[in-house]
């Protein structure tokens, strides 16, 4: 009699905790759909924003450098992506209406991408900005088919609740890989750990580990981290962009 209880009591426990974390899940999932119907749903966006990087190896101290950000946006196509590096470099993604354009300080070449190539701009300009032009662009030209973590995080998790400068922002972790389209393999796999904002359902930081597959003692993680402000006032100045000489 005893034991027949007790595997009951293990078999109720066993559905409860499945539903429990089937719960966390569609959670999960709802609150990064919220986040994205949040983004389509602007009719402009602005913000500032700080990229961390880390990286280290065994018996080597981690080194730490920051770069900054800006965003302007104005639906459909007003855009301007101006990011700093501490080493004094400049890379601007920039649409004042017309076609997608990018320059970057250290290469000094001006390229210009015809509509249906813009998405290019972006994919370009994700190595030398350490992934930051691709955080957000995917939700701000959902149409486009670019892909960043809030369209990548596979089997997202809710984490509770935290305060992120002084705001209080929903903790969702899951992970983030590099797929190949011919083969559907997946590599350089990273926990991605997103800070949205439980109120305006904005993302206010990104946490990108060092890849699963890194060599042991490795550090290699990227943090993004967003001021934003929905439906700013935005003037048709905030996205042009002269190409310096």
């Amino acid at each position: 009699m005893l034991k027949t209880f007790m595997r009951a009591v293990a078999l109720v426990s066993s559905i409860l905790g499945g539903g429990a974390a089937h719960a966390q899940a569609r959670s999960a999932a709802a609150i990064l759909e919220e986040s994205r119907a949040a983004y389509a749903a602007l009719a402009s966006y602005a913000d500032r924003g700080e990229v961390r990087i880390e990286t280290g190896s065994a018996g080597v101290p981690v080194w730490e450098e920051k770069h900054r950000f800006t965003t302007a946006f104005r639906t459909p196509r007003n855009f301007q992506f101006d990011f700093h590096k501490a080493n004094g470099e400049r890379l601007v993604v920039w649409c004042d209406g017309g076609d997608f354009q990018s320059w970057w300080s250290a290469t000094h070449v001006h390229e210009t991408y015809p509509k249906g190539k813009g998405h290019q701009a972006f994919a370009m300009s994700s190595y030398p900005t350490r992934g930051a032009s691709l955080q957000l662009s995917p939700l701000l030209f959902s149409q486009a088919g670019l892909q960043g973590p809030l369209t990548a995080l596979a089997e997202p998790r809710l984490e509770g609740t935290e305060t992120l400068g002084g705001r209080r922002v929903l903790k969702l972790v899951g992970d983030v890989g590099l797929g190949y389209a011919k083969t559907g393999a997946v590599t350089s796999v990273r926990k991605t750990t997103v800070w949205i904002d439980a109120e305006t359902h904005l993302v206010r930081q990104v946490l990108e580990d060092t890849p699963t597959n890194a060599a042991a003692g490795t550090v290699d993680r990227i943090t993004t981290s967003f001021e934003p402000k929905a439906n700013p006032p935005l003037d048709d100045g905030a996205f042009r962009f002269d190409v310096p000489r």
